[in-house]
């Protein structure tokens, strides 16, 4: 037989009224944070696809800001080369001029000194910066200024001037990622974009019976080529190739030596690896630890758009205008091709980046969207649940004083 007391009737009523309580703090919680799920036992798939869900918002807003960041980089750098380019074009009209042979000594040399005033203007332009202070051409070196003019005297020239332009910069560019796996550059290289001729570095140490003895390795613009003992000449020519570098390796037939050259306008970045000396046993390299340091022996052909507009300027101070309708201007030519060509990846750069913003645009809200279905509380309904369990608990407190038996304190007041 099952006794019922007043104790018993009191604690019963007690466990329901803080149910109740129970559920409206949690209600009066998700109303003030605008979300139905107050922990994961609420709704345990909900709250897994809510995790997921914020974890792309949140990668995709930081390609968001990627692509935009790279994107002020990219217009301000295409700005710049447009500048540049601006220049080269009345740089080549002195040429076209100064090759005429209708001026005197005296008015080629007036000539000369526009030629050096703008090849200082192009080293400007080359040391620009972006908005943030790095330098935009100075590939993965952002804080290092890329390009030194080398002051000294010329043949002809008054006073001293610039004699040559070294590039101090980085050999690869820092990347933004800007979608799952896509990665964009920031920066440019410099040594590609004021870059002339295709460099070609040949040996004159015949490697035909060259054997790689231990392991060894080296380095063709960045890329690592990994040696065995018993390499030829012609297995690191074979390997060179298939690096993935920017750089043909052949053998000269005549010399048996090894020859390299860019497949674009672009210095070459050579370096042996540590502990290795293949380069320079080879003969292109002088054993120096430096990069690009080249073997006296060697011969580099194929400089700079510095080295191309410092040509124009001597041989205008020399007064020899057959040198200046030929090799110079064909240099200068080879030159504004191809700044004209990295003009074209850079404005090609912008465009995809514009692609990837508009991309952007539609995919945040969209999962947001998704988000918020998962997330978000249904305000109405809400306020409508709560106010039941209000009234629920005003209710349940109102027949309690009414239903609840006498006690013994009743008794004794």
């Amino acid at each position: 037989m099952r006794r019922v007391s007043s104790e018993f009737m009191n604690t019963d009523m007690q466990y329901w009224l803080r149910r109740n309580e129970d559920r409206m703090a949690s209600m009066q919680s998700k109303l003030s944070r605008q979300e139905r799920l107050e922990s994961p036992r609420d709704d345990p798939m909900a709250a897994a696809r809510a995790v997921r869900y914020e974890s792309f918002v949140g990668r995709l807003s930081r390609y968001e800001e990627n692509v935009l960041y790279a994107k002020d980089r990219a217009d301000i750098a295409e700005g710049y080369m447009r500048q540049g380019m601006d220049i080269m074009q009345r740089v080549r009209e002195l040429a076209i001029t100064g090759a005429t042979g209708t001026f005197t000594k005296e008015d080629s040399q007036a000539m000369a000194v526009e030629v050096d005033q703008l090849l200082a203007e192009l080293v400007s332009l080359g040391n620009a910066r972006g908005p943030d202070g790095d330098f935009l051409f100075a590939g993965d070196k952002a804080k290092t200024e890329p390009f030194r003019a080398l002051q000294g005297y010329a043949e002809g020239a008054g006073a001293a001037t610039t004699v040559g332009v070294d590039y101090l910069g980085g050999l690869g560019t820092p990347k933004a990622e800007i979608a799952e796996g896509s990665y964009l550059p920031l920066n440019l290289a410099g040594d590609s974009v004021f870059w002339s001729e295709r460099q070609r570095i040949a040996s004159a140490a015949d490697a035909s019976a060259y054997r790689v003895m231990d392991s060894a390795s080296l380095f063709v613009d960045g890329h690592e080529v990994a040696l065995r003992p018993g390499d030829t000449v012609q297995a690191i020519i074979a390997k060179i190739n298939g690096s993935g570098a920017a750089v043909k390796a052949s053998l000269d037939p005549a010399k048996n030596a090894l020859v390299l050259e860019a497949t674009d306008a672009h210095r070459v970045r050579l370096e042996d690896g540590a502990g290795s000396s293949v380069l320079a046993d080879l003969g292109v390299l002088s054993g120096s630890r430096v990069p690009s340091d080249y073997a006296p022996t060697a011969r580099v052909s194929g400089g700079s758009l510095f080295d191309s507009v410092i040509a124009l300027r001597d041989a205008l101070n020399k007064g020899d205008f057959i040198d200046v309708g030929g090799r110079v201007l064909a240099s200068l030519d080879a030159g504004m091709e191809n700044l004209g060509r990295r003009l074209a990846e850079a404005g090609s750069l912008s465009e995809r980046l514009d692609m990837a913003a508009l991309r952007l645009n539609r995919e945040i809200p969209d999962v947001t969207k998704l988000l918020a279905a998962e997330k978000d509380l249904d305000m109405t309904q809400a306020i409508t649940d709560f106010k039941m369990m209000e009234y629920a608990r005003n209710a349940t407190l109102q027949m309690a004083g009414r239903v609840l038996p006498k006690s013994l304190l009743d008794f004794l007041r």
